[in-house]
């Protein structure tokens, strides 16, 4: 590979962790590379394999190399191992497209592409209210999951209906036989909260016979998952998916979406390809134009603001728009339903 933007690094999880998120990144990094090689420059992809410790070896290492500019840490976990290494190295920035966590709000030299997990519950919490029994189905070694738990719990209206079941980091728990168990006895009043980083891995076990009568929420809200098979007929009606969407989307941002489809293209990679080249030839981001959303960032925390959500329910083999919450500079926060 030509490596020709400079002093640019990704450091993406492709073998462990955060895979299903990072493969996708950069997928979508390479059909720009390739398709508009005169506006993005290729720099190096590096496999970190979902360790913190191999993530922080190669920011020392890479930055030793002369490089500055750091993409990756796309786990709030990872994210928070690595705050302290750009303390240390205050000329070095970071992108992180998926972090999530709102603790992470603080004053930083990373960039967040994704709005915070206070948005995303704010979209799902009537659903929740309305909800007979809640069972919160979470990573229970992802920060920004723990951080959701201690949210839901500190909600006395939600606390006293919540059934909590952490999947473990090898999944190993993840069982239809597990999760039927959780569900005994659950009705229709009833509704899932999901925040599992592998969420295809969940939705695959209404292939092999797991049941819910409820709603389901997804508040992972990043890359869908790939609902088939007796899934389709098991959550149809029912799997509601809550995530980030841009109201406004440029030529080439719909381009590549609609050649690699919803489920292999990350929505934040062209935004990030565009910031890395405003950083590099030192232009104010406060002014940068944007492939998707609205791309600003508190000043000081560097998190994305204006967010907007997206509520889609999966119905007759597709996902359906069903109600958008927008933040917006110019018309502050609106919202509207759609009718199917």
């Amino acid at each position: 590979m030509n490596i020709n933007l400079p002093k640019t690094i990704a450091l993406l999880e492709l073998t462990n962790g955060f895979t299903n998120n990072d493969i996708v990144i950069k997928d979508t990094f390479e059909y720009y590379w390739k398709n508009y090689s005169s506006e993005f420059k290729k720099f190096e992809i590096i496999d970190t394999k979902g360790d913190l410790l191999l993530t922080l070896e190669y920011l020392t290492k890479y930055y030793n190399l002369g490089y500055r500019y750091f993409v990756g840490f796309s786990t709030s976990t990872i994210l928070n191992g690595v705050i302290e290494w750009f303390n240390f190295h205050p000329d070095a920035i970071g992108i992180s497209p998926t972090s999530t966590e709102p603790t992470l709000n603080i004053p930083k030299k990373i960039f967040r592409m994704t709005p915070d997990d206070d948005y995303i519950l704010e979209s799902v919490y009537p659903q929740l209210k309305d909800s007979s029994k809640i069972y919160y189905i979470y990573s229970e070694d992802e920060s920004a999951a723990l951080y959701v738990l201690k949210k839901l719990n500190e909600d006395i209206e939600i606390s006293s209906k919540l059934i909590s079941y952490g999947v473990k980091k090898d999944y190993s728990n993840l069982t239809v036989e597990n999760i039927q168990e959780l569900f005994i006895n659950s009705d229709e009043s009833q509704s899932t909260l999901l925040y599992v980083f592998n969420e295809q891995k969940y939705v695959n076990l209404y292939n092999e016979g797991l049941t819910f009568p409820g709603k389901q929420l997804n508040i992972q809200g990043i890359q869908p998952p790939i609902i088939e098979g007796e899934a389709a007929i098991q959550l149809n009606n029912k799997y509601i998916l809550s995530s980030f969407k841009g109201t406004n989307t440029s030529i080439i941002w719909r381009e590549g979406y609609n050649t690699l489809g919803q489920n292999n293209y990350s929505i934040v990679a062209l935004n990030i390809l565009n910031l890395l080249n405003n950083l590099i030839t030192k232009k104010r981001v406060s002014n940068i134009n944007s492939h998707f959303s609205i791309l600003q960032f508190d000043p000081v925390t560097r998190d994305i603001i204006y967010p907007t959500f997206l509520i889609e329910t999966f119905r007759d083999g597709k996902y359906n728009n069903t109600f958008l919450s927008v933040d917006d500079p110019s018309l502050g926060k609106y919202e509207a339903d759609f009718v199917n």
